[in-house]
């Protein structure tokens, strides 16, 4: 099931704001081969890691999924600096079998599409992705992976994004340029 949002970027930027860091038992300090990405993010260099893979005092309080992998360098040094941690969420399953899929929290839980980033499939250029259905869309995304139409990517520094703010911001301005 494809389907595309109409968002504004106040809304979108409103959900991102309600991501909360989580607690010291629940991170993890250890990434595995781990990627820190590139430093392509507009917010690079601003001494805050902006990417939600990770998680603790050394994040940005505004997160968006556009930043995955774009932010090396606030998030390396905060991560060397136990500033911040490794998302629980993102840790690389061993196979299908062990993925946390999370719980159904998000507003768009059950409704026949995997609206979790660590996910992607033939739907994902459609998609956007918001940091609250990180983890919160279990079952849609547990049954598009047991069909073959959703496989895990959440250990990718270079993940399948969908629609982003850029993208978003373009229409935006596209369709203010045609009102005149």
């Amino acid at each position: 099931m494809k389907r595309r949002f109409d968002l504004s970027l106040s809304a979108l930027c409103a959900a991102c704001l309600a991501a909360a860091p989580l607690s010291a038992q629940e991170q993890t300090r250890e990434p595995v081969q781990w990627e820190f990405g590139s430093n392509a993010s507009e917010w690079s260099h601003d001494g805050e890691c902006d990417d939600p893979r990770f998680t603790g005092k050394g994040m940005a309080a505004a997160l968006v999924t556009d930043n995955i992998g774009r932010d090396a360098s606030d998030c390396r040094k905060a991560f060397d600096s136990d500033q911040i941690a490794l998302h629980p969420m993102f840790a690389e399953p061993s196979d299908t079998a062990s993925i946390d899929y999370g719980d159904n929290r998000s507003t768009f839980a059950n409704d026949g599409a995997c609206d979790d980033i660590r996910f992607t499939g033939d739907y994902a250029s459609e998609m956007v992705y918001l940091v609250d259905d990180i983890g919160h869309d279990a079952s849609d995304c547990r049954a598009a992976v047991k069909s073959g139409e959703a496989r895990w990517q959440g250990g990718k520094v270079n993940l399948e994004h969908g629609v982003t703010i850029d993208d978003i911001i373009g229409e935006e301005a596209g369709a203010s340029d045609n009102t005149g």
